[in-house]
């Protein structure tokens, strides 16, 4: 990614997080029930300069490290207490900060990282389609290679921050390979002739991320827009990007978790009653799932800087989306047990978080079927059942 950072740009970043996020997001009115981002709050994070924590300097961004992108939104979700902004922040950054800044041409950097550093222009990454979700096996927009580029046409939806992006990474077929799809990135803006936003999907969470599609009719673009290698997009961008985006975004899902663990133990010593053992014992397990997943995502980022395609990251990803599944389903338990109702900043604590930790899940059933199927390889087991679509 960028060069090593020094202790004290860290140190200022964070704390320039940690200030916008007390003053700015925990103090705007009613976030967690807006649909859509707040223009406002959206130009004021640009105005503070949030944006471009991983893009080089000379194209007007920060010059950080994967692990200074992910310290920064640990302390937005942490002093901000909302995963929606959040997560409209930390996709914005890594569809910038990784796949436009490792992906594209110098004079692709040139023209779409001075503005999406800036905050002036919102990236938004473009796989999945309606009814099959990032699936490769039943992705359908297509490519379809012109004298002078290529015609695009499909549809893709649950788009993180599509409804106010002006830059789309879209993936589409550009051919087969041994009867596989074979996928290709092309960099298109919201003004090209036959692309139009669908509109927003109504979520009942990580409010105010918003979530959208588009539809692409006879799409044309230039072979100057694709980024990347034509056909490996699929394996070179799509799958470790949700392993980057799970790994960042698993410092603001831990600061979620402390904040449900914070007001079980505030619930627990209000009870009437002393808690019993198994109470005392269920919270102490959930402190030490709380604790463990904090030291996993810690490693996790750090090791990103190595290679975002790290075997390495592949069984930690993985763990920590089972253990934050099962750390919320054992909260609730527990906090049932307290005999206190959930107010409405727990409630939309525990639907963010439930959205979060499902986010892609045929992507990571691939992952762990892929894995599975290495395991079983290595040991001689032969079955020609088996398939690896």
């Amino acid at each position: 990614m960028i060069e090593k950072d020094s202790i004290s740009q860290k140190n200022s970043i964070e704390k320039n997080f940690q200030h916008f996020g007390r003053e700015h997001i925990a103090r705007y009115p009613g976030l967690d029930q807006l649909t859509d981002f707040p223009n406002d709050l959206w130009r004021e994070m640009a105005k503070n300069r949030l944006f471009g924590i991983g893009v080089e300097m000379e194209y007007n961004g920060h010059g950080q490290s994967f692990q200074a992108l992910a310290n920064a939104g640990k302390q937005l979700s942490a002093n901000g207490g909302n995963m929606g902004v959040a997560m409209s922040w930390l996709l914005h950054e890594i569809v910038t900060a990784w796949l436009l800044s490792a992906f594209g041409t110098a004079v692709q950097k040139k023209k779409y990282l001075p503005q999406l550093a800036a905050g002036q222009k919102i990236a938004c990454f473009a796989v999945s389609e309606p009814g099959v979700g990032a699936h490769p096996k039943h992705l359908a927009t297509t490519a379809e290679k012109t004298p002078d580029g290529y015609v695009l046409n499909g549809e893709k939806t649950y788009l993180t921050n599509g409804p106010m992006a002006d830059i789309f990474v879209v993936i589409a077929i550009t051919g087969l390979l041994s009867g596989r799809k074979r996928f290709t990135a092309f960099i298109v803006s919201e003004d090209t002739p036959g692309f139009k936003k669908t509109g927003p999907l109504d979520f009942p969470f990580l409010h105010p991320c918003p979530h959208g599609g588009i539809r692409l009719s006879d799409c044309r673009v230039t072979s100057a827009q694709i980024l990347g290698d034509i056909g490996d997009a699929y394996e070179k961008m799509v799958l470790p990007f949700r392993t980057v985006e799970d790994t960042l975004m698993s410092g603001p899902v831990i600061e979620g978790l402390t904040f449900l663990f914070n007001n079980l133990i505030n619930q627990l010593s209000r009870m009437s009653e002393n808690p019993d053992d198994t109470i005392i014992e269920e919270a102490a397990q959930l402190k030490c799932t709380l604790d463990a997943l904090s030291i996993i995502s810690h490693a996790a980022a750090k090791e990103l800087e190595n290679d975002v395609a790290s075997d390495r990251l592949l069984t930690p990803g993985l763990f920590f989306r089972a253990q934050a599944i099962e750390f919320l389903e054992k909260f609730k338990q527990v906090f049932e047990k307290t005999g206190a109702l959930a107010d409405q900043k727990t409630a939309a604590m525990l639907g963010d978080l439930s959205a979060v930790t499902r986010i892609a899940e045929n992507v990571s059933k691939i992952k762990l079927k892929k894995l599975g199927l290495s395991f079983l390889s290595n040991s001689g087991f032969s079955n020609s059942g088996l398939s690896r679509e």
